[in-house]
């Protein structure tokens, strides 16, 4: 599992081994959903987004470079879509398209795990479809210290940036009011330093030329594209750090 991740600046997103493309219309459909929720009450964005209960906190907040993202945050992200990669504002954390209801964060579809990713409802449908990358600098887990919970920050070992893979999509309520695109990080067995902290999942790592090839989406099949990311992973080393 990977709980939150920090956001890199442009300036790193610009080294991305991909040529991408900005997405102006996803970018404005966010600023739009963020000026019809501060206009909008309670009960309204409760039921146009088919939250189980009324909202606490913005549901449509854009992570700044270098803050941590948590689920159902939004952060930039590269989507493949129609023969071109994007940086657009994704939500961390997938929201199906066909979806009624936004299920809470204890479902954990902000992580999609290696493993089942051919067996899940959710996940099958987006394999050789709709593939992106998430880039970001380091990223959180939580492990169990002396009986508690604690969390602790990953950095890769002579790297600014790392990338890994995802799934995402896009949703639209009802009424048309709101639409937004979304995503779940794949996971898998940790690296060894995630391991040795006492974290039992961490995200997969591709090299640049394999990263390219899983943004060609359509170009194989579900089953295979389990089998690469099972063996096209870049070897990372990391640093950690226990969080106060």
């Amino acid at each position: 599992m990977c709980y939150s991740f920090a956001v890199p600046n442009d300036n790193l997103l610009a080294e991305l081994p991909v040529d991408f493309l900005r997405d102006e219309k996803a970018w404005g459909q966010l600023n739009f959903d963020q000026e019809w929720e501060n206009s909008s009450g309670k009960e309204e964005i409760k039921h146009v987004l088919g939250l189980k209960g009324q909202p606490r906190v913005s549901q449509f907040r854009l992570a700044a470079p270098g803050e941590r993202v948590y689920p159902r945050y939004f952060a930039p992200g590269i989507a493949s879509d129609g023969g071109k990669n994007w940086l657009r504002p994704l939500r961390y954390s997938i929201r199906p398209s066909n979806s009624v209801w936004d299920l809470a964060t204890k479902y954990s579809l902000y992580n999609a795990r290696l493993d089942r990713l051919l067996e899940a409802k959710t996940w099958r449908p987006l394999i050789g479809r709709q593939h992106g990358i998430l880039p970001f600098t380091s990223f959180f887990e939580w492990v169990e210290r002396k009986g508690k919970k604690a969390q602790v920050q990953f950095i890769p070992k002579g790297k600014d940036l790392m990338w890994a893979p995802i799934l995402w999509d896009y949703w639209e309520s009802l009424g048309g009011e709101v639409g937004y695109f979304s995503c779940t990080l794949i996971t898998d067995d940790p690296a060894p330093e995630v391991k040795a902290a006492g974290h039992d999942r961490s995200p997969i790592f591709l090299g640049a030329d394999h990263m390219k090839t899983w943004l060609e989406a359509e170009s194989q099949s579900a089953d295979n594209w389990q089998e690469f990311l099972k063996g096209h992973r870049e070897s990372v080393a990391y640093n950690h750090y226990l969080i106060a």
